[in-house]
């Protein structure tokens, strides 16, 4: 597996550990970003990393902190600090997995057709 594949499954199996380990789940907020789905979105990311494309990856990955964020069970400088451990568990990736994390940044994503 690629060293950016094992970077965003190492960042889904983090999410999931804490995404289990939170104890009050926002229960105002949509089922898709209560912590049954999500965990369940940490598990399909580790299942799959290798034979998803690295969009749809980086798109999940995004959504699963993005929720995290609204469960209060993380905050940017923890998503940053999670990307900086794995990253240097499993070496270096592209920048591109960066972008979402710098409030200066515009980024923009592709939003591609992929399965």
């Amino acid at each position: 597996m690629k060293n950016e594949y094992l970077l965003l499954a190492a960042l889904a199996a983090r999410c999931r550990t804490m995404i289990l380990e939170s104890t009050k789940p926002e229960l105002n907020l949509p089922k898709p970003v209560r912590p049954a789905h999500l965990a369940w979105m940490c598990r399909s990311i580790e299942q799959n990393a290798e034979n998803w494309p690295a969009s749809k990856l980086h798109r999940w990955i995004g959504f699963v902190q993005s929720a995290m964020i609204a469960n209060r069970r993380l905050d940017l400088d923890e998503a940053k600090r999670m990307f900086d451990e794995a990253k240097a568990a499993h070496g270096e990736t592209s920048e591109d997995l960066l972008d979402h994390l710098d409030p200066e940044s515009s980024f923009e994503f592709d939003i591609g057709g992929e399965g």
